[in-house]
């Protein structure tokens, strides 16, 4: 019997949600270069994998936080899933933005937020765990209690474990990248030098460079 990683990391392989580009890799926010890209966000474009996700990460929320008043999505890359899940669990929804906003009304978090209220916060991916942080500090100093980060993919990076335990977070996701690289290979999508070479990213992401040889990039 298939577990639910392996099916979600099924669905985003058979997606194309996957990209593979070692020759020119794809470049993060704090400056790294990645092999790998999941792009999550196809689902929405697919009513069949959109509703599976919704409910799995509404399933989540309810076995494991079933005291959760608030859904709150990381801005901008998470807001249609947290609004999918706020709505089929018919709770209220917020989304918070890592850093507050320099026009306008200058909001961080974005929607009717009250103290005391215990929130979820709802991800697409977690890597070094940055943007998870910074809304949670950002929901705490407004008086509220997070309850947890529920995400469809924990890229399993330890400078990310770190910060969410530092911050007291806890971590829930649909699938991993482990378990991605598992199917993705299992599936031929990816070859074993392709998750030998992964594998290496994984390490050390912070210092692995671009590869030197000619290979294909999966669209």
């Amino acid at each position: 019997m298939k577990t639910l990683d392996k099916i979600v990391a099924e669905r985003l392989v058979a997606l194309k949600a996957i990209k593979l580009q070692p020759i020119s890799p794809f470049k993060w926010g704090n400056g790294w270069n990645s092999p790998i890209y999941c792009d999550d966000r196809r689902s929405l474009s697919y009513p069949k994998e959109r509703d599976f996700i919704k409910l799995e990460l509404s399933r989540i929320v309810v076995e494991q936080f079933p005291e959760t008043d608030v859904i709150a999505g990381v801005a901008t890359n998470a807001i249609a899933h947290g609004v999918l899940v706020a709505h089929q669990l018919s709770l209220p929804f917020i989304y918070v933005h890592p850093e507050p906003k320099d026009h306008g009304l200058e909001n961080q978090i974005e929607g009717d937020l009250r103290p005391k209220q215990k929130v979820i916060i709802i991800e697409n991916q977690v890597a070094i765990g940055d943007s998870a942080v910074k809304v949670t500090e950002a929901l705490r100093s407004n008086g509220c209690q997070v309850l947890g980060v529920v995400t469809i993919l924990d890229y399993e990076l330890e400078i990310g474990r770190q910060a969410l335990r530092e911050a007291g977070v806890t971590l829930v996701p649909l699938t991993s990248f482990s378990t991605v690289l598992e199917t993705a290979k299992h599936m031929h999508y990816i070859t074993k030098q392709d998750v030998d070479m992964l594998n290496e990213w994984h390490a050390d992401p912070a210092n692995w460079k671009k590869q030197d040889v000619r290979a294909k990039i999966r669209k």
